[in-house]
C-alpha cells in the first residue's frame, strides 16, 4: 500500500513563545546533512549555522481547523534558496511536535516529521523588559534536545510587525521538493544567551527569544 499523502496546506498558532539558538558548525559536517542539490549558507566566519528552534502555542491550527496548543521543534541547516528567492532558508532535518493534528497532517511529506513522545516549554514570569529564564524540551524517536535560554529579555509589547517574513524550511517530499513558509505576527525581537544540548553536545551564545502568532504555508 502506497504511503498516505499529505494533503495538508497550512497551519498556525496563537499566543506563542519561541527560543532559538544557531549552532556554528564546520561546513564540511553541516554539507554532509544535506541531500543533493542544497548549498549552505555560511556565515560571515566561513562557518556553516544549524537551527535548533522550540516554539510552544496557547493554540494551533491546521488548514482553519482547531488544535490543541503545544510545542514544535525545528531542527535544520541554513541554505541557499534552492529558488534563487530572498529571504532566510534552512533545510530541515527534523520536525518534532506535540501537537497530534499537527503531526497526523505533516508526517506524510516525509520521515523527518514525527510526534514527540515528549515536548515541552517553560517561561518564567516577567513584564516586558524584565529578565526571565525560559526552558523546554523534546524527545522524539529521531531526533532529542533540550533548550534553556537564561538569561533573556521580554519583548516589548509593541509595535507589532503584522507580517513578518520568517524563514523558509525546504525539505524532500519523495522526488520533489516542499517548502514550510513562515510569516508571523511578531513582537519586537528579543535576544539573551541561549544554551542548546542535543546529539551529546553543548552549545552556547547569544539566540533570540520571540512572541508572535506564526502561520505556515505548505508549498509543494
Amino acid at each position: 500500500m502506497p504511503p498516505p499523502r499529505a494533503s495538508i496546506g497550512s497551519y498556525s498558532g496563537t499566543n506563542c513563545v519561541e527560543l532559538v539558538h544557531l549552532r556554528r558548525t564546520s561546513p564540511d559536517v553541516a554539507g554532509r546533512l544535506l541531500p543533493g542539490g542544497y548549498r549552505l549558507a555560511l556565515g560571515t566566519d566561513g562557518q556553516a549555522e544549524v537551527i535548533f528552534a522550540l516554539y510552544g502555542c496557547g493554540a494551533f491550527a491546521v488548514d482553519g481547523r482547531p488544535a490543541p496548543g503545544g510545542v514544535v521543534a525545528e531542527h535544520a541547516v541554513r541554505i541557499e534558496a534552492p529558488d534563487g528567492s530572498p529571504g532566510r532558508h534552512a533545510y530541515l532535518l527534523h520536525l518534532g511536535t506535540s501537537v497530534l493534528p499537527l503531526a497526523a497532517a505533516l508526517a506524510p511529506l516525509s520521515s523527518a516529521i514525527e510526534l514527540a513522545r515528549d515536548a515541552a516549554i517553560e517561561v518564567g514570569h516577567g513584564s516586558p523588559g524584565d529578565r526571565t529564564v525560559v526552558r523546554g524540551r523534546v524527545r522524539a524517536d529521531h531526533f532529542e534536545a533540550e533548550w534553556i535560554g537564561d538569561p533573556v529579555v521580554e519583548p516589548p509589547d509593541g509595535p507589532v510587525d503584522p507580517n513578518a517574513k520568517g524563514v523558509t524550511f525546504w525539505l524532500q517530499a519523495g522526488a520533489g521538493r516542499v517548502q514550510l513558509d513562515y510569516s508571523s505576527r511578531l513582537r519586537p525581537r528579543s535576544t539573551g544567551t541561549v544554551t542548546v544540548r542535543s546529539g551529546g553536545v553543548e552549545t552556547s551564545g547569544q539566540g533570540a527569544y520571540l512572541r508572535f502568532d506564526p502561520t505556515v504555508r505548505v508549498v509543494r
